[in-house]
C-alpha cells in the first residue's frame, strides 16, 4: 500500500456520550498505534454542548497531521432517539415523509421532536422503518466544527447502529446494547433491525436486564420465542452478578484501552 493509499483509508472516529469522548485513527480496519484520546467530560445533566465543545476541542488539538481526514461520530443513544416508524405510503416522498415521520416522533416524545432531525432506514416496501432522531442544532454543530476544523463529516449516527453493523453476521434475532446508564433491546431479521425497546437505567444493568426483556416480551408476545440475546456491553463496570443463560455475551472487535469499545466497532 501506498503512503498515498494508507492516507486516504484513514478515519477519524469518534465517540459522544455525557461523560466521556474518546477517538481513534483508524487506517482500514487497523486503529494506529498511539492515536487513541479520551476527554472525560462533567455533563451529569446529560446535555450535549459540553460534549459538542469536546468534540471541537480534539480536531482543533489534532492539527494538521488529521486535517483532510473524514470525521466519523458515534452519539449515545441518549442524544439519538429511536422508533419504529410503521409503513405509510407517506415514505414514498420526501416531503410528506419528513412530515409523516415527524408527527410519529410527536406522538411518542411530545412536542420537542419539532426540532429534531430525523432519519430512517431503507426498509423494504410496506415494512416498518427503524428511525433515529438528533436535535438539530447538535446534529448542524457537529457538522459545522468538523468542516471549520477541515474534515468532511463522513457519518454521525447512533451506536445503536454501529452495534449492529458489528454483529449482524451473526444473525442474532435479538440483543442488548448496555451504555453506562441506558438499555437498548432491540430484535432483528433477514438482517434488519425490526423492533427496538430503549431506557434509562436506574440501578445495575445486569440486574435491570432480565426485568426489561421480560417485560418487552409481555408487551411484544412474539418476541418470547426468541431463545437466544446476544449481549454487548459499553459500560467498563463488570457485572456484579450471574445474567441468565439466555444472554450470550459478544466478543467484540479488541479495543486499544477500557472505554474504546463503540470507536473500534466503527468501520466493522
Amino acid at each position: 500500500m501506498s503512503l498515498t493509499e494508507l492516507f486516504s483509508s484513514r478515519t477519524v472516529c469518534v465517540s459522544l456520550a455525557p461523560d466521556l469522548l474518546t477517538a481513534v485513527v483508524r487506517s482500514g480496519k487497523r486503529i494506529v498505534a498511539h492515536s487513541e484520546v479520551r476527554i472525560p467530560l462533567d455533563q451529569a445533566d446529560g446535555k450535549w454542548d459540553g460534549a459538542l465543545a469536546a468534540f471541537g476541542a480534539y480536531l482543533r488539538t489534532a492539527g494538521v497531521t488529521l486535517k483532510g481526514v473524514p470525521v466519523s461520530v458515534a452519539l449515545t443513544t441518549r442524544w439519538c432517539q429511536l422508533a419504529m416508524i410503521p409503513w405509510s405510503d407517506a415514505l414514498l416522498h420526501q416531503g410528506s415523509a419528513q412530515r409523516f415521520q415527524q408527527a410519529q416522533f410527536i406522538g411518542i416524545y411530545g412536542d420537542a421532536a419539532r426540532t429534531w432531525e430525523i432519519v430512517c432506514d431503507d426498509a423494504p416496501y410496506g415494512q416498518p422503518r427503524l428511525a433515529c432522531a438528533i436535535e438539530r442544532d447538535f446534529l448542524q454543530g457537529l457538522q459545522e466544527v468538523a468542516r471549520e476544523c477541515g474534515h468532511p463529516c463522513m457519518a454521525i449516527e447512533s451506536v445503536l447502529s454501529i452495534t449492529w453493523r458489528a454483529i449482524a453476521s451473526s444473525a442474532p434475532r435479538a440483543f442488548a446494547l448496555v451504555e453506562p446508564g441506558r438499555l437498548v433491546l432491540a430484535a432483528a431479521a433477514n438482517g434488519r433491525i425490526h423492533a427496538v425497546q430503549a431506557q434509562a437505567l436506574r440501578g445495575p444493568w445486569e440486574s435491570e436486564l432480565p426485568q426489561a426483556w421480560q417485560r418487552w416480551t409481555l408487551r411484544a408476545p412474539e418476541l418470547g420465542e426468541i431463545a437466544q440475546v446476544a449481549l454487548v456491553t459499553l459500560d467498563e463496570r463488570p457485572a456484579l452478578q450471574a445474567l441468565p443463560e439466555q444472554f450470550d455475551m459478544v466478543k467484540l472487535p479488541p479495543a486499544p484501552a477500557p472505554g474504546y469499545a463503540a470507536v473500534a466497532m466503527m468501520r466493522c
